[in-house]
Protein backbone atom coordinates (compact mmCIF):
# COMPACT_ATOMS: atom_id res chain seq x y z
CA UNK A 1 0.00 0.00 0.00
CA UNK A 2 1.07 3.57 -0.99
CA UNK A 3 1.95 6.07 1.55
CA UNK A 4 -0.04 9.09 1.96
CA UNK A 5 0.27 11.28 -0.25
CA UNK A 6 0.87 15.17 0.78
CA UNK A 7 -1.73 17.15 -0.55
CA UNK A 8 -0.42 20.66 -0.82
CA UNK A 9 -3.03 22.54 -0.54
CA UNK A 10 -2.46 26.29 -0.82
CA UNK A 11 -5.47 27.79 0.96
CA UNK A 12 -4.73 25.98 4.40
CA UNK A 13 -3.13 28.24 6.86
CA UNK A 14 0.69 27.88 7.67
CA UNK A 15 1.67 25.28 10.02
CA UNK A 16 2.73 27.90 12.96
CA UNK A 17 -0.91 29.56 12.74
CA UNK A 18 -2.38 25.72 12.79
CA UNK A 19 0.09 24.93 15.90
CA UNK A 20 -1.26 27.88 17.45
CA UNK A 21 -4.86 27.53 16.42
CA UNK A 22 -5.26 24.10 17.70
CA UNK A 23 -3.76 24.75 21.03
CA UNK A 24 -6.16 28.01 21.54
CA UNK A 25 -8.90 25.78 20.50
CA UNK A 26 -7.97 22.54 22.96
CA UNK A 27 -7.24 24.78 25.24
CA UNK A 28 -10.49 26.15 25.21
CA UNK A 29 -12.26 23.26 25.49
CA UNK A 30 -9.84 21.86 28.04
CA UNK A 31 -11.70 24.78 30.39
CA UNK A 32 -14.76 24.60 29.15
CA UNK A 33 -14.67 20.55 29.97
CA UNK A 34 -13.67 21.19 33.23
CA UNK A 35 -16.42 24.04 34.17
CA UNK A 36 -19.20 21.93 32.58
CA UNK A 37 -17.90 18.89 35.15
CA UNK A 38 -17.66 21.45 38.29
CA UNK A 39 -21.15 22.90 37.32
CA UNK A 40 -22.08 19.22 37.43
CA UNK A 41 -20.91 18.00 40.70
CA UNK A 42 -22.18 21.45 42.07
CA UNK A 43 -25.52 20.73 40.93
CA UNK A 44 -25.57 17.28 42.38
CA UNK A 45 -24.92 18.49 46.20
CA UNK A 46 -21.12 18.42 46.12
CA UNK A 47 -19.92 21.04 48.90
CA UNK A 48 -17.67 23.95 48.07
CA UNK A 49 -15.87 23.34 51.74
CA UNK A 50 -12.71 20.91 52.03
CA UNK A 51 -12.01 21.47 48.18
CA UNK A 52 -13.70 19.87 44.87
CA UNK A 53 -13.03 16.01 45.36
CA UNK A 54 -15.36 15.12 43.01
CA UNK A 55 -14.06 11.85 41.97
CA UNK A 56 -13.88 10.98 45.97
CA UNK A 57 -17.73 11.49 45.85
CA UNK A 58 -18.68 9.94 42.29
CA UNK A 59 -20.13 7.07 44.01
CA UNK A 60 -22.58 9.20 46.55
CA UNK A 61 -26.10 8.10 45.58
CA UNK A 62 -27.53 11.44 44.97
CA UNK A 63 -24.14 12.65 43.02
CA UNK A 64 -23.38 9.97 41.22
CA UNK A 65 -25.73 10.79 37.82
CA UNK A 66 -24.72 14.75 38.13
CA UNK A 67 -20.97 13.88 38.25
CA UNK A 68 -21.17 10.62 35.53
CA UNK A 69 -22.34 12.59 33.11
CA UNK A 70 -20.28 15.88 33.98
CA UNK A 71 -17.22 13.28 33.46
CA UNK A 72 -19.28 12.29 29.77
CA UNK A 73 -19.24 15.85 29.05
CA UNK A 74 -16.29 16.78 30.33
CA UNK A 75 -14.61 14.20 27.98
CA UNK A 76 -16.71 15.20 25.21
CA UNK A 77 -15.72 18.55 25.06
CA UNK A 78 -12.55 18.07 25.47
CA UNK A 79 -11.40 15.92 22.82
CA UNK A 80 -14.07 15.58 20.89
CA UNK A 81 -14.97 19.35 20.33
CA UNK A 82 -11.71 20.24 20.00
CA UNK A 83 -11.07 18.00 17.28
CA UNK A 84 -14.56 19.12 15.44
CA UNK A 85 -13.38 22.82 15.38
CA UNK A 86 -10.23 21.97 14.72
CA UNK A 87 -11.82 20.51 11.39
CA UNK A 88 -14.17 23.46 11.19
CA UNK A 89 -11.34 25.70 11.37
CA UNK A 90 -9.02 24.31 8.59
CA UNK A 91 -12.55 23.19 6.58
CA UNK A 92 -15.06 25.07 7.35
CA UNK A 93 -18.78 23.41 5.86
CA UNK A 94 -16.65 20.52 4.62
CA UNK A 95 -15.02 19.73 8.03
CA UNK A 96 -16.30 16.48 8.20
CA UNK A 97 -14.04 15.64 4.85
CA UNK A 98 -10.98 16.87 7.44
CA UNK A 99 -11.47 13.06 9.06
CA UNK A 100 -11.53 9.98 7.33
CA UNK A 101 -14.13 7.68 8.05
CA UNK A 102 -14.17 5.11 4.78
CA UNK A 103 -16.00 2.14 4.66
CA UNK A 104 -15.18 -0.53 6.94
CA UNK A 105 -13.64 -4.40 5.66
CA UNK A 106 -14.53 -6.99 8.22
CA UNK A 107 -11.64 -9.29 7.58
CA UNK A 108 -9.07 -6.26 7.92
CA UNK A 109 -11.00 -5.61 11.78
CA UNK A 110 -10.55 -8.91 13.04
CA UNK A 111 -6.85 -8.91 11.96
CA UNK A 112 -6.02 -5.31 14.03
CA UNK A 113 -8.47 -7.20 16.51
CA UNK A 114 -5.83 -10.05 16.65
CA UNK A 115 -3.17 -7.64 16.59
CA UNK A 116 -4.49 -5.80 19.36
CA UNK A 117 -4.91 -9.27 21.38
CA UNK A 118 -1.46 -10.23 20.70
CA UNK A 119 -0.05 -6.97 21.67
CA UNK A 120 -1.47 -7.56 24.93
CA UNK A 121 1.48 -9.76 26.58
CA UNK A 122 3.88 -7.03 25.78
CA UNK A 123 1.19 -4.19 27.18
CA UNK A 124 1.14 -6.17 30.50
CA UNK A 125 4.82 -6.72 30.78
CA UNK A 126 5.47 -2.69 29.80
CA UNK A 127 3.17 -1.93 32.61
CA UNK A 128 5.68 -4.37 35.34
CA UNK A 129 8.46 -2.53 34.69
CA UNK A 130 7.87 0.83 37.26
CA UNK A 131 5.61 -1.23 39.61
CA UNK A 132 8.41 -1.55 42.17
CA UNK A 133 9.22 2.48 42.02
CA UNK A 134 7.97 4.28 44.55
CA UNK A 135 7.57 7.43 43.41
CA UNK A 136 5.88 5.98 40.31
CA UNK A 137 3.10 4.36 42.41
CA UNK A 138 2.19 7.56 44.26
CA UNK A 139 2.28 9.83 41.21
CA UNK A 140 -0.31 7.03 39.75
CA UNK A 141 -2.22 6.42 43.10
CA UNK A 142 -4.58 9.38 42.51
CA UNK A 143 -5.62 8.89 38.99
CA UNK A 144 -5.96 4.79 39.39
CA UNK A 145 -8.21 5.53 42.42
CA UNK A 146 -10.20 8.51 40.65
CA UNK A 147 -10.46 6.07 37.96
CA UNK A 148 -11.75 2.69 40.23
CA UNK A 149 -14.01 5.38 41.97
CA UNK A 150 -16.00 5.98 38.23
CA UNK A 151 -15.81 1.81 37.43
CA UNK A 152 -17.70 1.09 40.70
CA UNK A 153 -20.71 -0.68 39.76
CA UNK A 154 -24.21 -2.20 40.98
CA UNK A 155 -25.86 -3.16 38.39
CA UNK A 156 -26.17 -3.54 34.24
CA UNK A 157 -27.39 0.07 34.16
CA UNK A 158 -24.14 0.93 35.88
CA UNK A 159 -22.24 -0.87 33.09
CA UNK A 160 -24.24 0.84 30.14
CA UNK A 161 -23.31 4.38 31.57
CA UNK A 162 -19.86 3.52 32.50
CA UNK A 163 -19.71 1.72 28.78
CA UNK A 164 -20.49 5.17 27.36
CA UNK A 165 -18.07 7.62 29.63
CA UNK A 166 -15.39 4.88 29.52
CA UNK A 167 -15.45 3.02 26.04
CA UNK A 168 -18.15 5.20 23.64
CA UNK A 169 -16.78 8.35 24.18
CA UNK A 170 -12.90 7.88 24.36
CA UNK A 171 -12.97 5.83 21.23
CA UNK A 172 -14.68 8.74 19.64
CA UNK A 173 -13.34 11.74 20.92
CA UNK A 174 -9.56 10.36 21.27
CA UNK A 175 -9.20 8.81 17.56
CA UNK A 176 -11.10 12.28 16.35
CA UNK A 177 -8.11 14.22 18.08
CA UNK A 178 -5.02 12.01 18.82
CA UNK A 179 -5.38 10.21 15.14
CA UNK A 180 -8.02 12.50 13.18
CA UNK A 181 -5.76 15.60 13.85
CA UNK A 182 -2.59 15.27 15.41
CA UNK A 183 -1.26 11.98 13.94
CA UNK A 184 -2.72 13.42 11.14
CA UNK A 185 -0.85 16.68 11.32
CA UNK A 186 2.40 15.07 12.31
CA UNK A 187 3.01 12.59 9.45
CA UNK A 188 2.16 15.53 6.91
CA UNK A 189 5.11 17.10 8.13
CA UNK A 190 7.59 14.14 8.34
CA UNK A 191 9.46 12.03 6.14
CA UNK A 192 8.82 9.24 7.68
CA UNK A 193 5.16 8.11 8.61
CA UNK A 194 6.65 6.09 11.00
CA UNK A 195 7.71 9.18 13.17
CA UNK A 196 4.76 10.57 13.43
CA UNK A 197 2.87 7.89 14.54
CA UNK A 198 4.99 7.43 17.57
CA UNK A 199 5.09 11.05 18.32
CA UNK A 200 1.41 10.82 18.32
CA UNK A 201 1.35 8.17 20.38
CA UNK A 202 3.53 9.50 23.14
CA UNK A 203 1.38 12.40 23.31
CA UNK A 204 -1.86 9.99 23.24
CA UNK A 205 -0.04 8.12 26.44
CA UNK A 206 1.28 11.77 28.25
CA UNK A 207 -2.46 13.01 27.95
CA UNK A 208 -3.43 10.03 30.63
CA UNK A 209 -0.94 11.17 33.20
CA UNK A 210 0.59 8.01 34.41
CA UNK A 211 3.76 6.95 34.85
CA UNK A 212 3.23 3.00 35.03
CA UNK A 213 0.79 3.50 31.84
CA UNK A 214 3.08 5.12 30.23
CA UNK A 215 4.49 2.39 27.94
CA UNK A 216 0.93 0.43 27.72
CA UNK A 217 -1.01 2.94 26.28
CA UNK A 218 1.97 4.32 24.10
CA UNK A 219 2.01 0.60 22.75
CA UNK A 220 -2.09 0.49 22.37
CA UNK A 221 -1.83 3.76 20.63
CA UNK A 222 0.76 2.41 17.90
CA UNK A 223 -1.93 -0.16 17.30
CA UNK A 224 -4.40 2.68 16.75
CA UNK A 225 -2.25 4.56 14.91
CA UNK A 226 -1.00 1.98 12.51
CA UNK A 227 -4.87 0.54 12.06
CA UNK A 228 -5.67 4.53 11.07
CA UNK A 229 -2.66 4.84 8.56
CA UNK A 230 -3.01 1.71 6.91
CA UNK A 231 -6.16 1.80 6.15
CA UNK A 232 -6.94 5.89 6.03
CA UNK A 233 -10.24 4.93 8.34
CA UNK A 234 -11.07 6.65 11.52
CA UNK A 235 -13.36 3.72 11.95
CA UNK A 236 -10.68 1.01 13.22
CA UNK A 237 -8.98 2.74 15.56
CA UNK A 238 -12.42 3.96 16.90
CA UNK A 239 -13.37 0.37 17.02
CA UNK A 240 -9.98 -1.45 18.33
CA UNK A 241 -10.52 1.93 20.98
CA UNK A 242 -14.05 0.70 22.37
CA UNK A 243 -12.71 -3.09 22.47
CA UNK A 244 -10.32 -2.16 24.70
CA UNK A 245 -11.90 0.06 26.98
CA UNK A 246 -15.02 -1.49 26.92
CA UNK A 247 -13.03 -5.41 27.53
CA UNK A 248 -11.95 -3.68 30.32
CA UNK A 249 -14.92 -2.41 31.95
CA UNK A 250 -16.96 -5.19 31.58
CA UNK A 251 -14.17 -7.38 33.42
CA UNK A 252 -14.14 -5.34 36.23
CA UNK A 253 -18.05 -5.05 36.13
CA UNK A 254 -18.10 -9.08 36.51
CA UNK A 255 -14.54 -9.84 39.01
CA UNK A 256 -15.21 -6.62 40.90
CA UNK A 257 -12.90 -6.38 43.90
CA UNK A 258 -11.26 -9.87 43.22
CA UNK A 259 -9.04 -8.19 40.33
CA UNK A 260 -7.11 -6.53 42.76
CA UNK A 261 -6.72 -10.04 44.65
CA UNK A 262 -6.00 -12.28 41.95
CA UNK A 263 -3.24 -9.76 40.80
CA UNK A 264 -1.66 -9.64 44.60
CA UNK A 265 -1.55 -13.77 44.62
CA UNK A 266 -0.18 -13.61 40.44
CA UNK A 267 3.25 -15.20 41.35
CA UNK A 268 6.32 -12.55 39.23
CA UNK A 269 7.34 -14.91 36.46
CA UNK A 270 11.01 -15.39 35.72
CA UNK A 271 13.33 -13.21 33.43
CA UNK A 272 13.41 -15.87 31.05
CA UNK A 273 9.84 -16.25 31.08
CA UNK A 274 9.43 -12.83 30.51
CA UNK A 275 11.44 -13.19 27.43
CA UNK A 276 9.80 -16.01 25.94
CA UNK A 277 6.44 -13.93 26.32
CA UNK A 278 8.19 -11.05 24.63
CA UNK A 279 9.52 -13.06 21.47
CA UNK A 280 5.80 -15.00 21.18
CA UNK A 281 4.12 -11.88 21.52
CA UNK A 282 5.89 -10.51 18.41
CA UNK A 283 6.11 -13.39 16.01
CA UNK A 284 2.55 -13.11 16.44
CA UNK A 285 2.15 -9.62 15.96
CA UNK A 286 4.99 -9.42 13.08
CA UNK A 287 2.48 -12.46 11.39
CA UNK A 288 -0.85 -10.45 11.78
CA UNK A 289 0.83 -7.10 10.40
CA UNK A 290 2.47 -8.91 7.55
CA UNK A 291 -1.43 -10.36 6.94
CA UNK A 292 -2.98 -7.19 7.42
CA UNK A 293 0.09 -5.61 4.83
CA UNK A 294 -0.87 -8.13 2.06
CA UNK A 295 -5.13 -7.03 2.80
CA UNK A 296 -3.85 -4.04 2.04
CA UNK A 297 -1.94 -4.49 -1.06
CA UNK A 298 -5.30 -6.08 -2.79
CA UNK A 299 -6.99 -3.30 -4.30
CA UNK A 300 -10.31 -4.74 -3.97
CA UNK A 301 -9.52 -4.15 0.12
CA UNK A 302 -8.26 -0.51 -0.76
CA UNK A 303 -11.22 0.74 -2.55
CA UNK A 304 -13.82 -1.10 0.19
Amino acid sequence: MEDHELQKNGDEPSTWLKLLSFLLIFGLCFFMGNVALVVMALAGGLPLEGGLDIFSAVNEPGMKPFIKAGIGLNHFIIFSCSAILYALWIKRKDWIQYFDFKSLNGNLLFNFVLLLVFAYPLIAISARLFENVEWANQFDQSSIEALMSVLQMDGIFDLLVNLLIVAVLPAIGEELLFRGVIQNEIVKRTSNYHVGIIIASIIFSGVHLQIQGFLPKMIIGLVLGYSYYWTKSLWYPIILHFLNNGMSTVAIFFLGDNIESMENEANQPEIWQFLIVVVFSCFLCSFIIKNIRSQLSDKTIESV
